[in-house]
Formats: C-alpha cells, sequence, structure tokens
C-alpha cells in the first residue's frame, strides 16, 4: 500500500542497505553518512512548517511512492544512490546489496558487455582509462579488439524503451489546482529535460544535491524522471559534464589570454631581442593584457613571444644582408674601371670617390667580409667571360687552321687527278709545283700537322688500296694471260693494263709498285731455278761418284776411264751426265781421291769413313729449308729416290732421280689453306691421284712443309698490314679530336661530344664505340691546363710528328 510506506527522508529517498538493516556484502564498502537535518532557518520555501507544505506535496509524493510500491512488487532488485552520489543494488528478497548491477537490471547492451572478460576501470592516480581482463589476469592501455568487437554488436543493438511508469492520479482537492504534468516520448528526453533544468538553474559542477534540489524542486521538469535514484543519477552527470565543460571553458580563456598576450608581445614596438623577463614586468605590469596571464605562464608566453622576436630580427638581418650584396653586384657591374684584373684594393680606392655608392644610405653600414664576397664572385664572373671569350678566339683560329689544311689536302687532290702526283711521287720533285699555289703559302707557320706530313699521310692512303689494287691487276693480267719475267718492261706490263676498264681507277704509282714487285719476284724465280739446277748438277755428280767408288771389281788409281765405261753405262747415275767429257773430268777427280794399293787395307777404313760422313751431309742438305724452297720453285726439279743394295762391305744408298708429280696437274688447289696440324689432309688428297703414287714419302712431306711456312708467312704479312692500317685510322681518329669545334678539354665526357663526330670519316673507320672510347681517353691524357696550351701545343706536335716517324 503506497500510503503505509514512509520514505527514509522527506522526499522519498531510498535509504542504503546499511541503514535499511538488510546484509551487507563484506567485499563493499559504502560509506556511512548521517542523513541531512532540514534547516529551519533557510528561507526556500520547501523547508516551511510541515502543516502548510502537506497539501502541496502530497500528489507529488504519492505519486512517487505509487511508483515505487508498483516497481517493488515487480522487480527484486532495485537501483539506489548513496549519500556520496555512488550508485548500489538491493535485493529485497535477500536482503543483500551490491556495487555490481545485477543481470536483471541490465539493458540487451550491458548484457553483451558483461560476457566479455576484459572490463573498462580508471587508474586511481592519474585517472587513465586501462582495460583488464578478469580470466587471463592481463591489462593494457589499448582497447583490446575484442572488446571493440563486442561494442560495435552491442550498439547494433536496439534497446527496448523502458515503458512509462503508471500515472496515478491524485486525489484532488476542489480548492486547489493541479499542474498539468508533462509526459516524455523518450527517457532520454526525461534526462535531457532535467539537465536542462539543471543547467537553467545556474546548478555549478560542486553543488550538492540537496542544493540543486532547492533550486530545482518547484519546477515542473523536475518530475521528468519518476524515480529518485535517476535524478540523483541524472544529477551526478550532469556535474560530471558540467566540471567538464568548465575546466574546457577555463582552459579556452587562458588559451585566448595567453595567445592575445602573445599577440601584445610579439607586437609591441619595445620588444626587442635584448630585453630581459623582470624589464617586461616593469614596463608591461599595467597592460591589462599582461595582468590577465598568471604567473606561472605569463613567463612562457614571453619566452615563447622572445623566440619569435629574436628569429624576426635574423630574417630581416638576412633579408638586409641580401639585399646589400645585390645591390652591391649591380654597382659592381655598373663599374667599367673595374676589370678581372682588378685588385680589391684597387677597388676600395675608386669606391671612395664613386657618388653611387657614397650616396647609398643601404651600404651605410654594410659588412666589409659580404663586399669583398660580392667583389669577388664579380671578379669571378669577368674571369669566366675573359676566358670564354679566349676559347672561343681560339676556336676560330683552330677552324681556320683546319680549313686551311681542308685546303691542302684538295690540292694534293687535284694534282692527283692531273696525274702529277701517285703513291711513288717525292716531296722535292713537286715542291715546286706546291709552293706556288696560295693554299700552301695559308698553311705556313700555323700548328698542327705541316705540309709536307699532309703529302706523306696523303701518299699513305694512295698505297692503303694496294692490296684491292693487287687484285684487280692480278685478275687483268690472268685474263690476258700475260706473266712478268726478269726482262718484261715497264711500257709492256701498263700497255696491257690500260686497254682494261677495271684498271684506270688504280693509282699510276700502285702499278709502277705492283710492277716492281711483280718483276722482283721475276728475278728471284731466276735465281733460285739456277740455284736449283746447281743442287741437281751437284747431286748428279754425287751420284756418279758413288757409283764409281761402288765398283765392282773396285777401280785402283792405274784405272784408265776407256777401259772402265762400258761397265757403268747401265747405271742411272752414268746417264744422268750427259756429256762424256763431264763424265771423265768427274773420273778423273774420283782417282785423285785414291792412294796407292799398299795401303788398300787402311785406305779403304778412310773412304768409308768419308762415304759415311758424306751420307749424312746429305741427308742434312735433304732436311735443310734452302734445299726445301728450292724443290718448291722448280716443279720439273728431279728428285733422288733411295735404293737399298747390299754389298759385302756393308749397306749403300743409291739416290736415283726420280720427276716429281706437279702439284697443279695432281689437281691440288692452290689456294687450299694450309694449317699446322694438318699434313693428313695434305696427304690424302695427293693419295687419291695415281700421278702421285711415284713420289717419295719424304719429298711429300718436305713439300707440305714449305707450303706451310709460305701460308704462316702470308698470314704474318697480312698482320702486319691490318696493324698498319689500325694505326693509320687511329691517328687519323686522334686528328680529329685535336680539330674539335668547340676544342676539346681534360674534362669531356665521350658520350656528350660523340655526336659532334659523327659524320667524319675518322670516325666511321673505328668500327667498335668501345675502340673509340679508348682513344678518347688516350687523348685526354696529352691535354694539360689552358694556362700552358701554347706551350704543351708546340710539345704535344713534336711528339705527335716523332711518333709518326717512330711508325713509318
Amino acid at each position: 500500500n503506497p500510503g503505509s510506506i514512509r520514505p527514509p527522508q522527506m522526499f522519498g529517498q531510498v535509504r542504503p542497505p546499511h541503514l535499511m538493516g538488510g546484509p551487507i556484502n563484506p567485499d563493499i564498502s559504502i560509506p556511512q553518512h548521517a542523513p541531512p537535518k532540514p534547516d529551519v532557518n533557510s528561507q526556500n520555501p520547501m523547508m516551511m512548517d510541515p502543516s502548510m507544505m502537506m497539501p502541496m506535496m502530497m500528489p507529488q509524493m504519492a505519486m512517487a511512492m505509487a511508483q515505487m510500491a508498483m516497481q517493488s512488487e515487480k522487480k527484486t532488485w532495485t537501483e539506489h544512490t548513496s549519500p556520496d552520489g555512488r550508485t548500489y543494488y538491493y535485493n529485497n528478497d535477500t536482503k543483500e546489496s551490491s556495487w555490481t548491477k545485477p543481470e536483471e537490471l541490465m539493458s540487451k547492451k550491458e548484457k553483451l558487455l558483461a560476457k566479455c572478460p576484459w572490463k573498462e576501470h580508471k587508474h586511481a592516480e592519474t585517472g587513465k582509462i586501462y582495460f583488464y581482463n578478469s580470466e587471463t589476469k592481463e591489462s593494457t592501455w589499448t582497447e583490446p579488439e575484442e572488446l571493440t568487437k563486442v561494442k560495435e554488436e552491442a550498439d547494433k543493438v536496439e534497446e527496448t524503451p523502458i515503458p512509462p511508469a503508471p500515472v496515478v492520479e491524485p486525489v484532488k482537492e476542489p480548492e486547489e489546482e493541479v499542474e498539468e504534468e508533462v509526459v516524455y516520448e523518450t527517457k532520454e528526453d526525461a534526462k535531457a529535460a532535467f539537465k536542462q533544468l539543471l543547467n537553467d538553474k545556474g546548478v555549478g559542477s560542486t553543488a550538492t544535491w540537496e542544493q540543486a534540489l532547492k533550486l530545482i524542486c518547484r519546477d515542473k521538469r523536475y518530475n521528468a524522471l519518476p524515480k529518485l535514484n535517476e535524478k540523483k543519477q541524472c544529477f551526478n552527470a550532469y556535474k560530471i559534464q558540467k566540471g567538464k565543460d568548465e575546466k574546457e571553458e577555463e582552459r579556452r580563456a587562458a588559451k585566448e589570454a595567453k595567445e592575445a598576450l602573445y599577440d601584445y608581445l610579439i607586437s609591441h614596438p619595445h620588444m626587442n631581442s635584448n630585453l630581459l623577463y623582470r624589464k617586461a614586468q616593469d614596463l608591461f605590469e599595467t597592460h591589462k593584457e599582461w595582468n590577465i596571464v598568471p604567473e606561472r605562464d605569463r613567463k612562457d608566453v614571453f619566452e615563447d613571444a622572445m623566440f619569435f622576436v629574436v628569429k624576426k630580427e635574423k630574417k630581416e638581418e638576412v633579408e638586409l644582408r641580401t639585399k646589400q650584396k645585390e645591390e652591391f653586384g649591380v654597382l659592381l657591374e655598373n663599374m667599367k674601371e673595374v676589370t678581372y684584373k682588378t685588385a680589391w684594393i684597387e677597388t676600395q680606392e675608386i669606391l671612395a670617390t664613386y657618388k653611387p655608392f657614397r650616396n647609398n644610405i643601404l651600404f651605410e653600414n654594410m659588412d666589409k667580409e659580404d663586399m669583398l664576397i660580392v667583389f669577388m664572385e664579380h671578379i669571378r664572373t669577368l674571369e669566366l667571360d675573359y676566358e670564354e671569350e679566349k676559347q672561343k678566339k681560339l676556336a676560330k683560329e683552330r677552324r681556320n687552321h683546319r680549313i686551311n689544311r681542308d685546303n691542302f689536302i684538295v690540292l694534293l687532290t687535284e694534282l692527283h687527278e692531273r696525274k702529277k702526283l701517285d703513291s711513288t711521287s717525292l716531296w722535292a720533285d713537286l715542291y715546286s709545283t706546291i709552293s706556288k699555289d696560295h693554299r700552301y703559302s695559308a698553311m705556313l707557320g700555323q700548328p698542327g700537322s705541316t705540309p709536307l706530313d699532309l703529302f706523306k699521310f696523303f701518299l699513305e692512303d694512295l698505297k692503303s688500296t694496294m692490296h684491292e689494287d693487287k687484285k684487280k691487276i692480278r685478275d687483268v693480267l690472268k685474263s690476258a694471260n700475260f706473266e712478268v719475267e726478269s726482262n718484261t718492261s715497264y711500257e709492256r706490263f701498263h700497255s696491257i693494263l690500260s686497254n682494261d676498264d677495271r684498271t684506270k681507277a688504280i693509282d699510276k704509282g700502285n702499278i709502277k709498285l705492283h710492277f716492281l714487285n711483280l718483276l722482283e719476284k721475276a728475278e728471284a724465280r731466276e735465281k733460285e731455278a739456277q740455284r736449283a739446277e746447281e743442287r741437281r748438277q751437284r747431286r748428279r755428280e754425287a751420284a756418279f761418284k758413288s757409283m764409281l767408288e761402288d765398283a765392282d771389281p773396285p777401280l785402283t788409281s792405274g784405272s784408265k776411264w776407256s777401259d772402265v765405261k762400258s761397265q757403268f753405262e747401265g747405271d742411272s747415275a752414268f746417264s744422268s751426265i750427259e756429256k762424256d767429257s763431264e763424265r771423265s773430268k768427274l773420273f778423273k777427280e774420283f782417282l785423285k781421291t785414291i792412294e796407292p794399293e799398299s795401303n788398300s787395307d787402311d785406305y779403304s777404313s778412310e773412304r768409308h769413313k768419308k762415304k759415311r760422313k758424306k751420307e749424312k751431309k746429305t741427308k742434312r742438305s735433304k732436311r735443310s729449308p734452302s734445299d726445301d724452297r728450292s724443290g718448291s720453285s722448280d716443279d720439273e726439279a728431279p728428285q733422288r729416290k733411295k735404293k737399298h743394295r747390299r754389298h759385302d762391305s756393308g749397306s749403300d744408298v743409291d739416290v736415283t732421280p726420280v720427276k716429281k708429280k706437279d702439284k697443279k696437274s695432281s689437281g691440288i688447289n692452290a689456294e687450299w689453306p694450309l694449317r699446322p696440324g694438318s699434313y693428313e689432309r695434305f696427304h690424302s688428297i695427293l693419295s687419291n691421284d695415281d700421278r702421285t703414287k711415284a713420289i717419295d714419302k719424304g719429298n711429300i712431306k718436305l713439300h707440305f712443309l714449305n707450303l706451310l711456312e709460305k701460308a704462316e708467312a702470308r698470314e704474318k704479312e697480312a698482320q702486319r698490314a691490318e696493324e698498319r692500317r689500325q694505326r693509320r685510322r687511329e691517328a687519323a681518329f686522334k686528328s680529329m679530336l685535336e680539330d674539335a669545334d668547340p676544342p676539346l678539354t681534360s674534362g669531356s665526357k665521350w658520350s656528350d661530344v660523340k655526336s659532334q663526330f659523327e659524320g667524319d670519316s675518322a670516325f666511321s673507320s673505328i668500327e667498335k664505340d668501345s675502340e673509340r672510347s679508348k682513344l678518347f681517353k688516350e687523348f685526354l691524357k696529352t691535354i694539360e691546363p689552358e694556362s700552358n696550351s701554347d706551350d704543351y701545343s708546340s710539345e704535344r706536335h713534336k711528339k705527335k710528328r716523332k711518333k709518326e716517324k717512330k711508325t713509318k
């Protein structure tokens, strides 16, 4: 029965568990507070005589008590607030009180959060929020992902709005008018209205519930929340938020005050980098902006402002110095008296009397060191301009020198076209013609290659085509079936070549050189044939004497040629000597070597010693290179073939001449490449032909070695010719680099200047770019600093000429 419930206080406040006689949880500490006593002397109308208050308060009290009775009948757990503002919960059945909210009173959102082991707590000393896991006993300052996910799920759950408490109509008395009660749609609206009431009445963050109650109890919004504990909860939340707002307002006001003082200080004309804080206190103590900031923050603001002022002064100083340098640089540019040779002391004397400098206020306080720096930069610029102009002049001179060299080469080309100059021409023969031309005179006195050098280079270029010209000349002579002999005249040779169109473009000197070469070869062939014939004759004579030595019965010193002639007529050595007078002469020479018969035994052994010595000498002569060459030069020279016959005195060798087969007649290609280790190939080709079966195997091998030696000699000569051509190409490439416009320096790079030379023939003559880069680096090593360029140029040309002479 609501009428039978008496609240512990006048306004229906529910007492904590310890005041209601219920069991107290030993783990929960509830502060003991005495119930407040009403102030009799207070002017608050709510503290009047109870007889006067009862008619006013009866409807509200009856309504509150009715609601409490209804809720107590439905719920076992009820929510209450202790005197210190903390919320606790009381069980009406078990008489147990607890600080933890029971599950019966929890919303869906709170139930989801209660299932999570992670709980949010506030640090007692620092007030910082931390999180604690009741299962794993872990704590962390950052919010765990598990708790975050649970909160997100809880936010998605729509809480079922609490139905408004049933309104108990108060007993109306006919003489009193009751205000119409406002009903709010949601609980949040009711809380918002209650908080707005507290804010409108000016309830501060430090006010107690009793103080606030005196201010808000007569307003109709006081009943927005039906329960007293809800009102107190909302009041406590309001106090916390109000305290935060007041602190934020204080912080904002303090911040604005500090910003105002900072702006005031940095804009004050008396602020400078030398002002001290104690002097600033005396200077600004009467100013509002200074006094509004507390003493503990005022010094920090002053230091920040001083930092800005110092930085500002430094920036202004840098800007002033920069402006002074720029103006002084412009002033030096306008002074024609200052050149790249002018010294600083001379410039100071000029400035002392220079009106634009003396009349400019900007230069009065300018630092002398800054003046010197600007002066040095100006002098460096003038030096660069002078060097650039000098380099342009030198480049122009080099270009003129190169044009003169090109014109002189054109002169030599014209003489070559007029058949006055060829590869065999001499400078002394053409000097009288060349010296009369102005292109020769223009070359005199200039550095670099001289007219004589260019003349020699031109002849070298003509001779460089000698190899190709030889091929053409050989083809023409072969088609004409003409061979140069030792007695062939040049007129005959030239007439044969002039009838063919293939030799019209060949240089006249190259034709003459090739003729002399062929003539020299023809004479060499004749001499070699003569020496081969002499060697064959010596071999025939040796075979004849060997035949006489092997006579049976042996000859004596008293023998006569007419008596023993018939004894040798069937022998090949006899028939090899055609004239009988020569045979008789050889017979007489042989008899001179025979001693008297009394010493026949000693002489026989001595004769056999000489015979063996002679045989060894004959074998060595077969292996000698001269015999090999002689055998290869004469295709029809007879060779000796070994025959072994047994004698009583030992084994003697009888060499009979055998005609050697010509390699052309045997079908062997004369241009077949001979290399070391290819003798098997050579022999296999010869063995396939029946004409070479009668040739001695040793002679075949000797002839192979001879051909192999000639092939190696040709390869070496071709290699030396290629080296000479490469040296000429490299010399032309370096000459091209030397004549570069603009001229190259020691700091030039090949990748930067490469495009400058791509159209030149000397560039294209070097095929690989790596070789060009290598030659470019070698050329840069010969370049010395430009200060000694004149002396170095002459020295470089001397070295170049010396190197060219050495190469030739």
